[in-house]
């Protein structure tokens, strides 16, 4: 396990839309807005329905927009939110990123980032990514690692248990 905590891995690329979609997706980023978004829904639908003497009374102006506000909340807005994390992000770009046991450093460019290994909360692996996520500066960071970047025989293998062992996966 030594060997594992003193390893350095290093790659060169960018993930693609569909990798970063996986991504957001695989690290849970909205389960939140999408938990507030039917809870919204429900208490808009329940301003449409009335108890009265009669038995229930619906209001179609009231429950119309319930559902417009659910379908919006629910199925729009969680793709615009990862559309737009992908292009402001600049997921699209190429990086080079290190690994090592000081933590994941992004290079941009000129310009680079050091996420350490504290502000990282969970790690996850697909069959095509490695995913990590963590908070930095009050801030969500989401940092996609494609195993297609990595070419070295082991070496997906190699980062997963090094992945798990440096920030843990999340329970």
């Amino acid at each position: 396990m030594s060997e594992i905590r003193e390893a350095s891995f290093s790659a060169t690329g960018s993930p693609t839309r569909d990798e970063y979609d996986e991504a957001a997706k695989v690290a849970g980023l909205f389960r939140r807005g999408r938990v507030v978004g039917a809870l919204g829904t429900v208490l808009l639908a329940s301003a449409g329905v009335t108890l009265s003497s009669d038995g229930l009374t619906l209001h179609p102006v009231p429950l119309g927009i319930a559902v417009a506000y659910g379908l919006f909340a629910l199925l729009v807005l969680p793709r615009w939110a990862v559309a737009r994390g992908f292009r402001s992000g600049r997921a699209a770009e190429e990086k080079r990123v290190v690994v090592d046991d000081a933590g994941i450093e992004v290079f941009r460019g000129e310009e680079s980032q050091r996420i350490v290994w504290d502000e990282m909360r969970y790690y996850h692996e697909t069959p095509r990514l490695h995913v990590f996520v963590g908070h930095t500066r009050r801030r969500t960071c989401l940092v996609v690692l494609p195993k297609r970047l990595f070419t070295a025989p082991g070496e997906n293998d190699l980062l997963a248990a090094f992945g798990h062992a440096q920030a843990g996966d999340g329970a």
